[in-house]
């Protein structure tokens, strides 16, 4: 994944929280700042949906995060792509 890909999911990161104040929110987008590559960033992604989930409600943080979600695609190692989650059925 090039520098501007890595720009343009920081950039879509920062943008979802720069409308909500509060410390917890600064600090996340602190951290979001600072990550030096998209390993960092997908990682961050939880804490980013956390953030706005205690702000808008787990709904709409899903909403917005959908497209930073999909910003990743054929930039990440294949073990660190999404999971299908599987019910155990026993």
């Amino acid at each position: 994944m090039g520098e501007n890909q890595l720009s343009r999911i920081r950039t879509a990161m920062l943008s979802v929280l720069q409308s909500h104040g509060g410390h917890s929110v600064q600090r996340v987008a602190q951290r979001v700042r600072f990550a030096t590559d998209v390993e960092a960033l997908w990682y961050l992604r939880q804490d980013v949906m956390v953030a706005l989930s205690a702000i808008d409600g787990e709904a709409a943080a899903r909403r917005q995060m959908k497209a930073i979600n999909s910003m990743f695609k054929g930039g990440l190692p294949g073990s660190m792509g999404p999971r299908a989650h599987q019910r155990f059925t026993h």
